[in-house]
């Protein structure tokens, strides 16, 4: 009889009925063969099928009911406390083989009993039950050697080297590894040297042993794709995930990390899916992506407690109360840091206990409270001196660094810096090194040794483009460059003080809006399979997304009162699921971004002419000054105003301009005490932002590049007690020079045709009177309106047209600003839609409320729907600042068209639809929203 086909028949049967029929006619006297036959079954399964593993345990259970005799039931509790290990039951796991050992020990098989304890080593660990795993391991190790078992003895060794990697003692680990690697090679045992390789390659790994790790993980992948381990594999693409993020190489590490966790999720392995969530929220925190690292902490931080993974949990605490400092949520930091730092205690883990103390370390950092930052990171230091992981204490002597500068021990930080910077080139520590830099250019710069500060913000710089360079995806990039715009902007401040204005102005554009310019035109070339080959399920997940969000949107446009808030929240949810999955496809995107080239300041020059002067906003410490370029010069005008002075004077324009959201027929007798008051506002933001460089402009049209704050200023709109800015001037707007070069630098095509979509709801009801009277101007046009107005007619028709013009009610979300929308009658169109479009619009025109408006991220990166139409391809386009006037919109568009039918430019037809109303004496309100981004 073959036992294995047999065995394999009671794996795929569905029910325990259909079992029972498969063993009816089995003789009792063969029941134990079949029950080692499942058993052998397991021991090829839990590499690659975890799923198998726990067939073969109800296979066996089935058998027991049969025939209970003790082997037959210790055979059984060996399987199904295997399978409880795939399943993440780590303590009932653990019960279990003890019950299958005490059976084996009973009936005098002592090598059996031994065989069970090997399982048990890998879950004692996870549980932080190290001593527990060390002894078991090793009682265990004499019984294999006394039977003369170089396999099993093999498997214990790799277990004992497991357990000292997660005490972080690397060096024990390795030596046990190599024993278990030599028995294995010996036996021609491919599975277990497969893992075995894996593990020498965390450990070299730890070791800061790079190349070392890099040949073993190459070859331990290599052999698990060719048996098919598909646990192994995916234990591995972790590890490499790890390695690369220890080396500052983000990409890769996103990418192996997440083909890694999608292993897991499709093997349905709960706690390897926990910590593999874990792991990418760590690359998410490098990447300074930290909401959406602060919300996987929050969510497996709990998995991991429930599944009593105590070494993981701490370590999820610990970075949660990293990332909770950054944030400036002090009380979550502390929490967090304290929950860690009992956990380590618990795990027995000094090396993970010293790491907490970094993190609050840092965090006293921020708070300025240098003096116990000092003390702690000494506490740190002392532990981590005798430890075997280098990047952790390179992480602790720049931190001490930091503290003795910004405590005034110039010379002892000076020194401390320099072994710190040397140390982290040489053991591949670029984030470490990048750091150091930065400190050692402040501290030059404190002694007013500049050119020895550039040098080193200089040195800070090369080290963060070689970091971000890899990176595809636009929102990686974005989100890097954030929290490290520090030396771009000292080194600004360096050449202000020396007068070389030109210099610190190109060094601000380096980091200006700058993930935007680099996706302009970008020219990424996508790898053959990458994507197609490994995203097929998330894209599928994503539409899927995508289409329950859109079903949530169209039923708020339609709700009642009592159903919104419900609506709301489960739309936010798909709204998350959808951005999740967006960010796993983008983590294994193959494509490489296209080179770029920067701003060329002499083309600038010329771009600019006689005519035009560009002005170019910054904030240095909460004060607004501008950069003033024109043709023959550049001029810099320092302290214009204070930030908190724009705002407090906008908070008042506002206001005044709200009291007309609903309507001016009811106020018409108070206009005019209305005009006067908005008036006053526009003057006194025009008296600190364009008196003061009057004389430097003279009559020019402007391009304004803001910053912060400025973002809301209607230019245009300044009075200076004579005439609005508008009128003396062509005016647009740009989120850098950079963009604004690239966009004036395209061939201006003729507007031969034009896609006009509109969409009325209650505040803007005569959409359907604007379309009709544009269609008039156009002789080639299509025209999109009522329910036909859809995003699938959208995308659709789109590309075709020199002219795309959307009349429809927008929404800006400064909560989550990729998701602000426009309002078609399918649903709502996102920023992200808009930027997956391919468009050759020579202008856009967005007549809604608030299509202008943005959040302004770090680097004066805007996030709206003007960054998605400027991604997708727009050349110009007209938005609003706040919500329009529905009938003076209308008579706004169909002069602003008719002007550029004649030939004008878009922002020439622009100045002279607005000046048509300050000729009638309109109040500011009807005419000001609509702004120019572009040429």
């Amino acid at each position: 009889m073959n036992f294995k086909d047999l065995a394999e028949k009671l794996i795929e049967a569905k029910k325990e009925s259909d079992r029972k029929i498969l063993l009816e006619d089995l003789p009792e006297s063969n029941f134990l063969k079949l029950a080692q036959a499942l058993r052998d079954t397991y021991y090829e399964s839990w590499t690659n099928e975890p799923r198998r593993v726990q067939k073969a345990a109800q296979a066996l259970d089935s058998l027991v009911k049969i025939k209970p005799a003790e082997e037959i039931k210790a055979l059984s509790f060996w399987v199904a406390g295997v399978a409880l290990l795939t399943e993440g039951k780590f303590d009932s796991a653990l019960n279990t083989l003890d019950k299958s050992a005490e059976i084996f020990q009973t009936i005098n098989k002592e090598y059996e009993a031994a065989r069970t304890q090997v399982a048990k080593l890998y879950p004692l660990a996870l549980l932080g039950r190290y001593h527990e795993a060390v002894v078991c391991g090793k009682n265990a190790l004499k019984i294999f050697e006394k039977y003369g078992d170089e396999l099993t003895s093999g498997k214990i060794e790799m277990n004992l080297g497991n357990t000292a990697s997660r005490c972080e003692l690397h060096a024990q680990a390795e030596k046990f590894y190599l024993a278990a690697h030599e028995r294995f090679l010996k036996n021609d045992e491919t599975t277990w040297l497969t893992m075995a390789k894996n593990g020498l390659a965390i450990t070299y790994a730890a070791l800061n042993q790079f190349k070392k790790a890099e040949n073993f993980y190459s070859q331990a992948l290599r052999l698990a794709k060719a048996a098919k381990m598909s646990v192994t594999e995916a234990e591995i693409e972790a590890s490499m995930g790890n390695l690369a993020l220890f080396r500052g190489d983000y990409n890769r590490a996103l990418k192996f990390l997440e083909l890694s966790r999608r292993k897991y999720e499709t093997l349905q392995m709960p706690h390897q899916t926990a910590v593999a969530a874990l792991e990418i929220a760590d690359v998410y925190l490098e990447l300074n992506l930290t909401a959406e690292a602060v919300a996987i902490y929050e969510r497996v931080a709990g998995e991991l407690r429930k599944l009593k993974m105590q070494g993981e949990e701490a370590r999820a605490r610990a970075n949660f109360g990293r990332v909770a400092a950054v944030l400036n949520r002090t009380a979550t930091a502390r929490r967090e840091l304290k929950k860690a730092a009992l956990l380590y205690v618990l795990e027995n883990n000094k090396v993970g206990a010293a790491t907490v103390k970094l993190n609050e370390a840092m965090l006293e950092l921020n708070l300025q409270n240098y003096r116990k930052a000092l003390n702690l990171t000494e506490e740190a230091e002392s532990f981590l001196n005798q430890s075997e992981n280098i990047r952790h204490l390179l992480s602790a002597r720049w931190l001490r660094a930091e503290a003795l500068r910004n405590l005034g021990e110039n010379e002892k930080a000076r020194q401390l810096l320099f072994r710190v910077y040397a140390e982290s080139i040489k053991q591949e520590q670029p984030n470490t090194a990048q750091t150091a830099q930065i400190s050692l250019g402040k501290l030059a710069a404190s002694e007013e040794d500049y050119a020895q500060a550039k040098k080193h913000f200089r040195g800070a710089i090369r080290l963060i483009e070689r970091a971000r360079a890899p990176l595809a995806a636009e929102e990686f990039r974005m989100a890097f460059l954030a929290d490290k715009l520090t030396p771009f902007e000292l080194i600004a401040k360096i050449h202000l003080a020396e007068n070389k204005f030109k210099a610190a102005f190109l060094m601000i554009e380096k980091a200006r809006s700058r993930s935007l310019a680099e996706s302009l035109g970008n020219s990424s070339e996508t790898a053959n399979d990458g994507e197609n080959k490994v995203s097929a399920e998330l894209l599928e997940k994503l539409e899927i997304a995508r289409e329950q969000l859109n079903w949530f949107y169209s039923r708020l446009r339609r709700a009642d009162d009592a159903e919104i808030e419900n609506l709301q929240t489960e739309a936010k949810k798909r709204e998350k699921a959808v951005a999740d999955l967006l960010r796993q496809i983008a983590s294994t995107d193959e494509s490489k971004f296209g080179e770029r080239h920067f701003l060329d300041f002499a083309r600038l020059q010329d771009q600019l002419g006689e005519r035009r002067a560009l002005l170019e906003f910054v904030n240095f410490d909460g004060n607004l000054s501008v950069f003033v370029v024109t043709d023959k010069k550049i001029r810099f005008v320092a302290d214009l105003a204070k930030e908190s002075e724009i705002l407090r004077l906008l908070e008042n324009l506002h206001f005044q301009f709200g009291s007309l959201r609903y309507g001016a027929r009811v106020l018409e007798s108070f206009l005019p005490e209305l005009k006067k008051r908005a008036l006053f506002y526009l003057r006194k933001l025009y008296e600190k932002l364009i008196k003061p460089i009057e004389i430097f402009i003279e009559k020019r049209d402007l391009t304004i590049v803001p910053v912060g704050a400025l973002y809301y200023v209607p230019f245009h709109a300044l009075y200076d007690d004579t005439n609005y800015q508008i009128e003396m001037r062509e005016i647009v707007y740009a989120p850098s020079a950079t963009v604004w070069q690239f966009l004036a630098s395209k061939p201006q095509r003729k507007l031969r045709n034009a896609l006009l979509i509109g969409y009325a709801d209650e505040r803007i009801p005569l959409v359907a009177r604007e379309i009709e009277n544009l269609k008039k101007i156009f002789t080639k046009s299509k025209s999109l309106t009522g329910e036909r107005a859809t995003f699938a007619a959208f995308t659709e028709n789109a590309r075709r047209f020199d002219v795309l013009h959307l009349a429809c009610h927008g929404q800006f979300r400064p909560e989550n600003p990729l998701f602000s929308s426009l309002h078609l009658a399918d649903g709502f169109v996102t920023v992200r839609d808009v930027c997956a479009q391919k468009l050759r619009a020579e202008i856009v025109t967005l007549s809604a409320c608030e299509t202008g408006l943005n959040k302004i991220f770090a680097g004066d990166e805007i996030l709206g729907l003007a960054r998605g139409f400027l991604s997708a391809g727009a050349k110009s386009l007209v938005l609003s600042l706040w919500a329009v006037n529905d009938e003076a919109t209308a008579d706004l568009m169909q002069n602003f068209y008719a002007e550029l039918q004649t030939g004008k430019t878009a922002s020439e037809a622009l100045k002279i639809a607005q000046c048509k109303f300050i000729e009638r004496g309109v109040h500011p309100y009807f005419w000001s929203p609509f702004a120019l981004i572009g040429r």
